[in-house]
């Protein structure tokens, strides 16, 4: 299985009210030493392998030179099959959009969050609606087949009426890919260190099932929790989060995946600059799955993706026994329609996707994780 490849660009114009990701707000003369040693932690690190997908995060990524990405790509000569970009709205130029083009970027990920400027305003967000609607013409213009949006439903005082709209505007402009995410108060943020709160449960739900409605309606494949698609754009990078495949993060705070180790890097700024100065991988820790946390998260991203997945697979990977007691649970969660299992292939329905983590706490714990029976 080919990897993916990460790249973080930690730069943004401000911090968002809900953002607890590894950011920085600073002059453009930081940008350009920071790329350069990205290049050099890539050459440092020796990956040869030529990924598949390539993921540019942040942060904002369309906040650097264009020509930035385009030597970044460079230094992985055979490119790779789907190569995404994640954008904020205001910050594309036709320029950039040439440049990203000719360098092979042909995805891109606009992080419109909404349609209203009341919405855009209370979440910190310095672009208006008229910017999403720009530059998304813009992508369109110069040929880009392939575009996200995303979406953030409950954000304060957001109303429904609100929110249908800015599922109308999805609907109209018809973008190859849909993320919509349920505000969460993360305790790095501005948000969850007391400067709002989310809304209630009831209303989480009513946003998120109208969304998969009218998705679904529209011809959207709803493919992972907060996912959906047109038939044949899922997005190929995520997809490897969410099936347990390999991946190599580089950049502050990049994580990388190679069953059973997961590693990363420091988030501290001055201390990556400090060791890919002296010649050092910025690698700050690692981890080694056990057999009991591959199966916790085998669970956790198989039970993402709506297609569920394969119990005897994981058990046979893993030499897991399933109890008894186990199957009563399934059987318990399907009588309350939850889950779906059809004695191979476990997902979530419908109703479960809005209580996952629940669902999968019950489907591990404590039939699985804590007895000798599962044979961990």
């Amino acid at each position: 299985m080919k990897s993916g490849v990460y790249v973080h660009i930690p730069f943004c114009e401000q911090r968002c009210y809900y953002c607890a990701f590894t950011v920085v707000v600073s002059g453009e003369d930081t940008y350009q030493p920071y790329v350069q040693r990205l290049i050099r932690e890539i050459t440092l690190s020796e990956f040869v392998e030529p990924p598949e997908t390539i993921f540019f995060g942040g942060g904002t990524p369309s906040i650097v030179d264009a020509n930035s990405i385009a030597n970044i790509i460079s230094v992985f000569p055979k490119g790779a099959v789907e190569i995404s970009l994640e954008a904020n709205p205001g910050t594309l130029t036709e320029a950039k959009l040439e440049t990203y083009r000719c360098a092979g970027v042909n995805r891109i990920n606009v992080g419109a969050q909404s349609f209203n400027n009341d919405d855009l305003k209370n979440a910190g967000r310095l672009h208006s609606a008229d910017d999403v609607l720009r530059d998304l013409t813009l992508l369109r213009k110069h040929s880009f087949t392939n575009l996200g949006v995303d979406l953030i439903a409950g954000l304060p005082n957001q109303k429904f009426d609100v929110w249908k709209e800015n599922l109308n505007y999805i609907i109209r402009l018809l973008p190859e890919h849909v993320s919509i995410y349920m505000l969460d108060e993360e305790e790095r943020s501005a948000w969850g260190r007391g400067r709002a709160q989310t809304p209630s449960d009831d209303v989480f739900a009513t946003f998120y099932i109208y969304a998969a409605e009218r998705l679904a309606e529209a011809g959207y494949i709803h493919y992972e929790i907060s996912n959906w698609a047109r038939p044949g754009f899922e997005c190929k990078h995520n997809l490897k989060y969410w099936t347990g495949a390999p991946y190599r993060g580089f950049g502050v705070s990049a994580h990388s995946f190679s069953k059973p180790r997961r590693f990363w890097n420091t988030v501290s700024l001055a201390q990556y600059a400090d060791m890919i100065d002296e010649g050092r991988l910025p690698i700050v820790g690692q981890e080694i799955l056990t057999r009991e946390m591959q199966l916790e998260e085998a669970f956790l991203i198989g039970l993402r993706r709506t297609c569920g997945f394969d119990v005897w697979k994981i058990a046979e990977e893993l030499a897991v026994t399933y109890p008894t007691r186990w199957f009563d649970t399934v059987g318990d969660l399907e009588d309350a329609g939850v889950i779906q299992f059809d004695g191979r292939f476990l997902k979530l329905t419908p109703a479960g996707w809005l209580v996952a983590n629940g669902v999968t706490e019950e489907l591990l714990w404590p039939n699985l994780l804590s007895t000798s029976e599962a044979t961990l």
